[in-house]
């Protein structure tokens, strides 16, 4: 290429020479991206619909993480560490543990493949599940000293998952199903959960240790697969006082990128009410695909599909079995 030509070029782009030769390496990975082997076309992010162009090749085994191999991506598609990948012609789950961008022009590092899901449920009933590298770690220190009693057991799993909002509130001694024996399984509890080795600034992912314990069939509900369950209260304890729950948040959701919503509630005299105190569910009515991520009060919405735009769809406050509240949410151009 001539100097004069790349002058023209860089006039073109209003950038430096630098920006473009950045700029062309990354139009050479995109122009030839789908023809490469090792492309798959069949990878979403876990609980969207959003689909990543993805390499993965050099698959193999680790003995940290099991099944690894490796993936690149173009740059405007990060994979960031911690991120769950969904193979939908495999039905395979991939964790991302390394992740790196390579001179703003790709992004390239490992994944590492699930191999179940734990599910558990929270402090006010709601169950949860999600996919887990699951790993035997008996050489490892639990985390844990006791002396005055003798535990049946004395295995040991490390399990990696994403670290988000659910996840960084496991605490010590929750228990988990980790066993294909539908009779007698085993049951694991927490010991050790690490939200900080494999995260930065929040995001990334998390480490639990896990040591057996027994298996309480009076306490832990094999069919629902949820150790310690409690039944969910179905009713409303009572509305007096109770006049109006609000929603926050903006009517207008961008294609592409999520957004949280609130709930509030309030007696008759405007007195704002503890939600915690409220049984409500969150419910959305639309014609088209919206995932949610609900945390508690708070609830995580995103529409990945641009067919949807200019479209729209309500988001509800159910109590009882009726609509407390609703808002129309309305799908527009990310631009």
């Amino acid at each position: 290429m001539s100097f004069q030509l790349m002058k023209a070029r860089i006039k073109q782009s209003g950038d430096s020479l630098y920006n473009e030769q950045i700029k062309d390496a990354q139009d050479i990975l995109k122009y030839d991206f789908c023809n490469d082997v090792s492309y798959n076309p069949n990878i979403y992010i876990y609980k969207t619909s959003k689909n990543i162009p993805l390499k993965m090749y050099d698959q193999k085994y680790s003995a940290s993480y099991g099944s690894i191999c490796k993936f690149l991506s173009p740059h405007d598609f990060p994979i960031n560490l911690g991120e769950i990948l969904y193979n939908e012609s495999k039905k395979e789950y991939w964790l991302c543990i390394e992740s790196y961008d390579v001179s703003n022009i790709h992004n390239e590092g490992k994944l590492g493949k699930c191999s179940r899901f734990i599910k558990w449920q929270d402090k006010y009933g709601a169950i949860h599940e999600i996919p887990v590298i699951c790993r035997n770690a008996t050489q490892y220190n639990n985390g844990e000293y006791r002396d005055e009693k003798i535990y049946l057991g004395s295995d040991q799993i490390m399990m990696y998952t994403q670290l988000n909002e659910l996840t960084k509130k496991l605490d010590h001694g929750i228990r988990f199903f980790v066993d294909e024996n539908k009779e007698e399984p085993s049951v694991y509890e927490l010991t050790k959960p690490d939200t900080v080795d494999y995260s930065y600034m929040g995001t990334g992912m998390i480490s639990l240790m896990l040591t057996e314990c027994p298996y309480t069939p009076t306490d832990d509900e094999l069919i629902l697969g949820v150790c310690n369950y409690k039944a969910i209260k179905t009713s409303f304890p009572s509305s007096d006082g109770i006049s109006i729950s609000s929603i926050s948040g903006t009517p207008k959701l961008k294609v592409g990128i999520p957004k949280t919503y609130s709930v509030d509630f309030f007696d008759k005299d405007k007195n704002k009410i503890d939600w915690k105190d409220i049984y409500f569910k969150w419910n959305i009515i639309s014609d088209f695909d919206v995932v949610k991520n609900i945390y508690e009060d708070k609830i995580e919405i995103i529409v990945d599909n641009e067919d949807y735009i200019d479209s729209s769809f309500l988001l509800q406050i159910i109590i009882n079995d009726n609509v407390d509240s609703e808002m129309k949410i309305s799908v527009i151009d990310i631009v």
